[in-house]
This record gives C-alpha cells, structure tokens and sequence, in this order.
C-alpha cells in the first residue's frame, strides 16, 4: 500500500503542469490556440521539407552526373561506331550496282558518286564525336584506351576510308572492293576497344549512383527522425490543445442531443467571450427559432396557407378516424364541394383575386357548418365537408346531410365584393354517406368525386348522392377501355361486311364493319366500344387498323374474279381526318397492301367537312389526285348547303336510315329522300340508301330512281370468306364498283348494332 500511495502522488504531479498549461490555454480564443499549434507545425514542415529538398538535390546531382559526364559518352561511343560500320554499307551498296562493260565491271557514277559524299558526311560526324569525346576529362585507365582506340581510328581513316574515297570517284570498281575489305578488318579491329570505353562509362556510372543512393538514405533517415520527434511534441500540444476545447463541446453535445429530442425548453447559460460561449448563445438564439419553426410546420403539414382551413393531410386523419369508429354506430357524411366557373375569375380577374375569393369561400363554409363539421380545403377549388356524427339511422342521416349539402351551396352562393365588383358564384356538391369500416378515405373521396361530377353534369349548382350503379357504369367504360387497348395486338378485332346493291338486285358494293370479340365477355358492341375510343387516343389506332385491314382485303381480292372490281368506302372519324398527316396515313397504307388507290373510298360526315371547309377541300383533293375517291356519309341530318357540296370533290351520297325507316309513313321523309336522289343525280353524284329491310322500301326508293341499296333485306354482316362464297355463287356477277365502310364516328354506331 505505501508504494501504491506513492504512485499515486508521482501521477498527480507530473499531469499538474499539464492541467496548469490546460488552464492557460483556456484563456486563449479557440482560433489563437489552433493558430499557434498550425503554425509550429508549418514551422516543422519547412524544416523537413528544406531536408528533402536537399536530399532531392543529392540524389538530382547523382543522376547528373551519370547522365552528363557517362551516358552522354557512351551515345558518342555508339553513334561512332554505327557510323564506321555505315561506311562499309555504303561501299557495299556501291559495289552491289555495278554494271559490267566489255568484260569490265565498273561502278555506277551516280550510286558511287552519292556513296562517297554519304562517307564523307560520316567521317566528319566521327571527327566531331570523338573531339567532343576527348574534351571531357578522363581517367588514366580511360586516357589509354582512347589513345590506343584514337591509333586505330587515324589507321582506318588513313589506310581504308582516304583511298576509298578515291577509288569511289574514279568508279574502280576492284579498288572499292578491296579497301571495302580492309575497311571491315580495321573496323573489327577497332570494336574491342570502342566497347571496353563502353563498359568503363558504364562501371563509373554504377559507381557514381551508388554514391547518390547512399547520400539519399543518410537523408531519409535524418528526416523520418525528425517526423517522429515533432510529431511527439505536436502530439503532447494537440492533446492539450483538444482537452481546452472537449470539455465545453461535450456540453453543447448533451444539449443539442436535447434540442433534437424535441425539448425546446432547456436553460442555457452564457458564460465568457470565446467560441464556445459563442456557441451557447447561437444555440439559445436557435432553440428559440426552431420553437417558432415547429409551430409553423405544424401550421403549414396540417392547414392550408391560403384560407387557414385544415388541409388534404389533417382531413385525412379526421376521415381515417372516422372510418375505424370504434363501435360507433352513427352515420357520416363526405361532402366535396367544387365551385362552378372559378377559372374564369382567375382569367379575367387574375390569380389574386381568384385567391382573395377562395378565402371568402372558405370563411362562408366555416360559418355555414359552425361546430358540426369539418371544413377543409382539398386543393384549388375544391372544398371538404365532413360530418361523422350523423344518426345511426340511414333514413334520417340522408336527411341531415342532404340539409348540410343546401347550407354549403346557399353559403358558396353567398355574393361576393372584390376589385370593385359583386362576384356571385355556386358550386357542385358530391355527397357520400358512410359507415364505420366502409372502405378506406381514398374510397371516400373517389365516390364523393363521382358524385360530384354527376352534379356538374345535371346543370351546376347542385348536389348529388353517391350512386353505386353508375359507379359500376364508370368503372365497366374504364375496364373495357384497358381492354381496348390490347385488343389490336391481341388480334381481336375484325372486319364484318355487309352488301349493297343496285335497283336490280345485282351486288355492287358492301360495307364494312368493325367487331371485337373479347375472350372472356365475348362480342362487344360497337355502341359501347366506339365511344369510348372516340374520347381517347385510341380511335386513330383504330382508324389506321382498319385502313390497313381494309386494303389489305382489297388486293386479297384482286387476285379473285368475282370480287377484282369491288371498292372499299372506309368511315373516317373526325380525330382521324383532322391528323396533319392524314393524307400521308393513307397513301402509306396503300402502298404497304399493295392496294389500288381507284377502288378505296373514304367516307366523311357533314359535321365533319364543315369543322375546316378550307382544309377538308386540300386532304380530299389531294387524295383525289391518287385516285381515292369520297363519299358523304349519314347525308341529310347536317347542315351542308349546295354550295359547300359543289366545293368538295365528292363521288357518292349516302341517304341516313332514318329517312328510309319512315317512307311511307311520313310524307316529309320521301319528299326528302327525292330531293337527295334528284340533286345528286345533277351533281353527277352516286347515291346509296342505307338501312333498307323491306322490299317495300326498296320499291319506293326504285320509284324514286335510287341507284343503290344497303340493309338486312340484301344481307346481314358476314366475314370476307362467307362474303366472298356467296357472291361467287350462280348467277352473281358484279357490273359496278361496290363500296366498304366501318363504323367509326357516331353516326355509324346505330349500323354496327
């Protein structure tokens, strides 16, 4: 124990000078502190550096020295010894274009001429490179063998390159091979010792690196000794230095742990003028704000900012409490409410005020309902009422909200004096009446939504209960839209056709008609499914379906007799017609079926032609010039007036089944049907009656001279097979184009039935 005790007091008294310097350093600002430790440490790193940049220094001269005063010898070496053996090539080369003349071989001016200047280029680039080889200094083994190398050099020059040169001018060709020889023994000669320099140049380099590599690592010891002596002493400075700071952080630490944990209420205390305190004061100022923040928050995830009413969110939580109930067995009522008209305020008068309006609506509302409901804006326009505390009994519950619903419309009718201006406004009220856990809020909202359009639909300013059977119709129109869809690339859909003949019976033409056959609901109506293509996209990928089906069914008949003359009449729809590059469309689907443009005939409507009279004129005529030709479908229920019809180049009429049902019947409808028949004959149009199914309407209509028929008493809608083996019966031999048609536009819905 007393060696213990004594331990312990050696410890406190050597960390005492350490908490006296901590204390010290308290006193400093937190950037003077770090400040004097930075600077100490760029202190240190100069030092190390100024001993690296001169270990670097070292070893650059070593590299210095083995490039300059060795390597660079050695290039010299090499390149003298390259040029004498280059010497020799060109002798040889000299020799090897030889001509013999006579019996005499003698060289060719030109190559012997050039060989011996190229020599004597050589020569002088040995003389330079080996002058500058001698001007260095050298060693005495060194100096002797560039003596005895230098000997050898003067002989070679003296004894084979001199008379080569000569021998070279004078083109003797023995001379040249001759000294050639000698050049090449003397060369070999010479060799040895260029390589023994070689070698030596090499062995003084190893050694001179050597030197470098030592002078290097005496460096980089002293060096590393250095690194690890400052970095103990920054060590002890940066403890001391993080020990004047931890304690004070580690307070800001707890209390921000709290701040984070929602407690906006700690007291803080500032205590000094250094960063920390600085600290403790931001986080006061900051606690307070973020106190302010949170109440806004809640304010802008919970009310809309606008009318200051609960928003989607909260209402969302009011309805989802409502649905659970816990065991209560009241009624509740979802009231979305839409204000008729509001965008033309906000176009006329601007967004401002559409805004100011909007929050007079939203005060009336809240007035309105009082206590009893929630009132909460859903977005834009749109308003929510919800009531769950309705009567259990369905009867009366009904009656409440139909009461709540009437003060919500007198309360949005309510005037309003904005820019200077009364603005009297309605609104459409969707209501759905609900139970504890029936469906969720989504379903809620998604009934009162249909509701609401049923209000709209009904004349504005009203308001409808949810009705379940006309939510199964909008949810029946949506499946059978995706169902549509897919049904070209399922292959679902087909072509029906259906005669049409002359006054003699004979057939001239058919009518094409579009059928779908579901896998699972089977035949579809054109009734059901046209309309809903017609809304959408959908009817151009109809349209250009058709088209192809169409001409492909005309160049399969192309190669039949009995059918080679017909045409086809395709319907085109009103979205189709107007494509900017409908003519475009059409003239590709010909081309891709490889069917002849004179036997299609596309058919228009009244309502249609009129939209753009200017624009109808150009598709058509220029579809025309290919040789399409057109017809005016459903002729006599639009508006057309002669002159327009004399504007279209048009080549058939077609009269409207409900002028041919009602001949004989109503005198108006067979005087109609004689003018029809009269102005197309003297505007040199075709004429066709459709829905003709008795033989006393075609009677009459023969009496009026009509040239063509269509109906149930000449055929129903079959398949191109069928079609094809019953006018390729006995008998049946067609005399004039007939013409095809699908239903594609409104007007072509009743013929598809």
């Amino acid at each position: 124990m007393p060696g213990s005790s004594t331990d312990l007091h050696a410890a406190a008294a050597a960390t005492e000078p350490l908490g006296r310097i901590a204390g010290l350093l308290a006193h400093l600002r937190i950037r003077t502190r770090i400040g004097a430790l930075m600077l100490l440490a760029a202190l240190v790193a100069a030092l190390l550096a100024a001993m690296g940049i001169r270990g670097l220094a070292a070893s650059k001269e070593s590299l210095r020295v083995v490039y300059e005063d060795r390597m660079e010898p050695v290039r010299s070496l090499s390149q003298i010894s390259h040029l004498m053996l280059a010497n020799q090539l060109q002798m040889q080369l000299a020799l090897a274009r030889a001509n013999p003349q006579g019996g005499i071989v003698r060289l060719e001016r030109i190559s012997a001429w050039q060989a011996a200047e190229q020599i004597e280029q050589n020569v002088a680039a040995i003389d330079e490179l080996w002058h500058g080889y001698l001007a260095a200094s050298r060693s005495a083994a060194e100096q002797a063998l560039a003596q005895q190398f230098g000997a050898r050099r003067g002989r070679y020059l003296r004894e084979a390159v001199a008379p080569a040169l000569a021998a070279l001018r004078g083109l003797d060709y023995p001379g040249t091979q001759r000294l050639a020889a000698n050049a090449h023994m003397l060369y070999e000669q010479a060799y040895p010792d260029i390589q023994t320099l070689v070698s030596l140049q090499f062995d003084q380099a190893q050694a001179a690196y050597r030197a470098g590599v030592q002078r290097y690592e005496r460096t980089g010891w002293l060096a590393l000794v250095s690194l690890l002596a400052a970095m103990a002493v920054l060590g002890r400075l940066g403890q001391l230095l993080i020990r004047s700071i931890a304690q004070p952080l580690q307070q800001v630490i707890a209390l921000c742990q709290r701040i984070a944990a929602g407690r906006l209420d700690n007291p803080i205390a500032v205590r000094g003028r250094d960063e920390i305190s600085e600290v403790f004061r931001a986080l006061r100022t900051m606690q307070k704000q973020l106190g302010d923040s949170a109440r806004a928050i809640h304010q802008l995830a919970y009310f809309d900012p606008l009318t200051e009413l609960p928003n989607r969110t909260q209402l969302r939580q009011h309805m989802q409490r409502a649905l659970e109930g816990r065991g209560s067995p009241r009624h509740g009522a979802l009231l979305l409410v839409d204000l008729d008209n509001f965008k033309t305020i906000n176009d006329t008068l601007g967004h401002e005020v559409g805004d100011q309006h909007l929050q007079h609506v939203a005060r009336h509302l809240r007035e309105a309902v009082g206590g009893h409901a929630l009132v909460a804006r859903l977005g834009g326009d749109e308003f929510v009422v919800l009531a769950d505390a309705l009567h259990a009994d369905e009867v009366q519950a009904q009656e409440q909200a139909r009461a709540l619903a009437l003060q919500v419309l007198t309360a949005a009718a309510r005037p309003v004096r904005l820019a200077g201006r009364t603005l009297l406004t309605s609104a459409s009220l969707g209501v759905c009446l609900f139970r504890p856990g029936m469906g969720s809020a989504k379903d809620l909202l998604k009934r009162a939504d249909t509701a609401m359009y049923q209000a709209k639909a009904a004349g504005r300013n009203a308001y409808r209960f949810y009705d379940p059977v006309l939510q199964a119709q909008l949810e029946a129109r949506t499946a059978l839209e995706a169902a549509l869809r897919g049904a070209i690339a399922a292959q679902q859909l087909a072509l029906h056709y259906q005669v049409q003949v002359d006054a003699q019976r004979q057939p001239v033409g058919v009518e094409a008609l579009l059928r779908w056959h579901h896998p699972h609901h089977g035949p579809v109506s054109p009734a059901q499914f046209i309309p809903i293509a017609e809304d959408s996209e959908l009817i151009l990928e109809l349209g250009d379906w058709v088209l192809d089906a169409a001409c492909a069914q005309l160049r399969a008949w192309a190669d039949m007799p009995h059918m080679s003359a017909l045409t086809a009449s395709v319907n085109v729809s009103a979205r189709q017609f107007a494509h900017p590059h409908f003519v475009e469309q059409v003239q590709a689907a010909l081309a891709r079926m490889g069917a002849r443009a004179d036997l299609l005939i596309l058919e228009l409507t009244e309502t249609m032609v009129l939209q753009d009279v200017a624009d109808t004129v150009r598709k058509m005529q220029a579809l025309r010039r290919l040789g399409v030709r057109f017809a005016l479908d459903d002729f006599g229920t639009g508006y057309s007036s002669l002159s327009q019809l004399q504007r279209l180049p048009l080549h058939q009429l077609k009269i409207d089944r409900s002028f041919i049902q009602d001949m004989g019947v109503q005198a108006n409808d067979t005087v109609i049907v004689q003018t029809i028949v009269g102005m197309a004959r003297n505007l040199g149009l075709d004429v066709v009656a459709e829905g003709v199914e008795t033989d006393a309407q075609r009677q009459a209509l023969v009496q009026l001279q009509c040239p063509g028929f269509q109906g149930y008493l000449f055929g129903a809608p079959q398949t191109a097979q069928a079609l094809q083996a019953v006018l390729g019966g006995p008998g049946v031999a067609p005399r004039r184009t007939l013409s095809v048609a699908y239903p594609l536009s409104d007007s072509m819905q009743e013929k598809t039935a």
